[in-house]
């Protein structure tokens, strides 16, 4: 009399045991590759750095409107003196010539001084549109050095986990870029030309442009544009404004056409009082049958604010080099 075989039964529950363990693993790799739970940067507070909200933008209440000159009474005076007349409105609202001429004066004393700082780090909100598309905002850890120019950046939102090294001089030029993610952990480190169609598909100035100095520049290139040109623009200064806690003064400039400036139809700038730099820029370009009520929600162009500014944080070469091992970037051999 044959004893029945007891050893098939046993074997299907190894069989199906090494499959739930596999199927395991398999699941913590995934998410092991697609969360990156080290955030960059040697420093303390980049370890423990959370992603905070995007400040948000409490514009006063629109001054009241200079009183008008009498065409007779102003004689010969034209409309171009006019628009450069300086007119304050309960001493506290600065307009028109006076208004563009104190923040070309702020830029550059602020420029001056910032351009002997060697370093910083910050906390970038920036939103664009590209190609006609109002992209979502995003949130990123920033490091710059001044000399040579360097660049460090780490996207906490967005492309959550992307990196982004520049070095003047250095690795032939190119941009090194890894994605978040996934598909970061699958390409490992990009190089690519800063001003390449591929670099520039996802935002509107190149890594050259980065920082406060270079917002700054481009800033005062068109207030010195305005001043040179004395009409088409309106020009008002609020000297006491707060965002973030700190002291700004509020520059709102508006331009009558598209012939007088093609690409801003409104800027909006906060000049830190301390540091006298642009840590807050909103522009809006010119639409098309757009809802009066809601124009400066439909023609959002750029939106940039730094917060949590640092600066002389004695960046090293380290901080600007893609073998860091802190960044874990996967540099392709």
């Amino acid at each position: 009399m044959k004893r029945p075989h007891k050893s098939r039964r046993p074997a299907r529950g190894r069989v199906r045991n090494v499959l739930a363990i596999c199927t395991a693993s398999a699941v913590v790799a995934f998410i092991h590759w697609n969360c990156d739970p080290v955030i960059s940067g040697a420093d303390p507070e980049f370890q423990t750095a959370s992603v905070t909200a995007a400040p948000r933008l409490v514009l006063p209440p629109p001054p009241a409107l200079p009183e008008v000159l009498d065409a007779d009474a102003a004689g010969t005076e034209s409309d171009e003196q006019n628009s450069q007349t300086a007119d304050v409105a309960g001493s506290e609202v600065l307009r028109g010539r006076m208004a563009t001429l104190m923040n070309v004066l702020l830029l550059k004393q602020g420029c001056a001084n910032f351009e002997r700082i060697p370093d910083y780090s910050a906390t970038l909100h920036r939103q664009e549109r590209i190609g006609g598309d109002l992209r979502d905002p995003e949130t990123l850890v920033l490091k710059l050095r001044h000399e040579p120019y360097s660049v460090y950046m780490k996207w906490k939102s967005g492309d959550a986990g992307r990196q982004l090294i520049y070095v003047d001089g250095q690795n032939e030029g190119k941009l090194l870029v890894q994605p978040g993610g996934f598909k970061g952990r699958l390409t490992g480190v990009l190089s690519l030309d800063p001003s390449g169609s591929l670099a520039m598909s996802e935002c509107r100035y190149p890594v050259t442009k980065a920082g406060l100095l270079e917002l700054a520049r481009t800033v005062l290139e068109f207030r010195e544009a305005d001043l040179e040109r004395g009409s088409g623009s309106r020009c008002e200064m609020h000297p006491d404004q707060m965002l973030n806690d700190r002291p700004c003064y509020l520059f709102i400039v508006e331009y009558d056409s598209p012939e007088v400036n093609s690409l801003y139809r409104k800027t909006i700038v906060y000049v830190d009082k301390e540091l006298q730099m642009p840590t807050c820029v909103r522009n809006y370009t010119w639409g098309r049958d757009v809802d009066p009520e809601k124009i400066d929600e439909e023609t959002l162009i750029e939106y940039y604010c730094y917060t949590d500014i640092e600066m002389n944080t004695q960046l090293a070469d380290a901080d600007f080099d893609a073998a860091n091992r802190k960044y874990r970037l996967r540099v392709r051999r």
